[in-house]
């Protein structure tokens, strides 16, 4: 029982301490984030002017998604900095840690499973209606 009290007060904690010794590595984060959210925003421009309509559909939501969860990670760093109570829990860390860790495997699930396959739909798709139904009488319009 003590042990699970332990667990939960480690995390629910409401002022953790200012002695976070992660502060590097967070920041190290946030600037990957921003940095990847810059080259990920030329690598779709390049693509959607190669005319890679599929990939500018699937994937358009990733650059601005990067920058929320740097602005996220930026504020709780600055929160833990300041030892704000209830702000800089432990546990809201760990969330947004957590969401970053979902989005990213959620797009790399869409890049390797489901674009080779919407590609190839797309790519196999008819290009042009056929030229047999042009010259067929309509019907009037009342």
């Amino acid at each position: 029982m003590e042990t699970i009290k332990a667990f939960f007060g480690y995390f629910l904690e409401s002022t953790p301490g200012q002695d976070f010794k992660y502060y590097y590595i967070l920041l190290a984060l946030i600037v990957l984030l921003i940095v990847g959210s810059f080259l990920f925003k030329r690598i779709h421009k390049n693509k959607t002017n190669n005319k890679d309509f599929i990939f500018k559909t699937m994937f358009k939501k990733v650059p601005p998604r990067l920058i929320y969860f740097a602005i996220g990670l930026i504020f709780l760093a600055a929160v833990r900095y300041e030892n704000i109570p209830y702000f800089a829990m432990r546990l809201w860390l760990y969330l947004v840690l957590l969401g970053l860790a979902v989005m990213l495997g959620f797009y790399a699930y869409k890049y390797f499973k489901k674009y080779p396959k919407e590609l190839e739909n797309f790519q196999n798709r008819p290009k042009n209606k056929p030229q047999e139904n042009n010259y067929l009488p309509n019907k009037k319009r009342k």
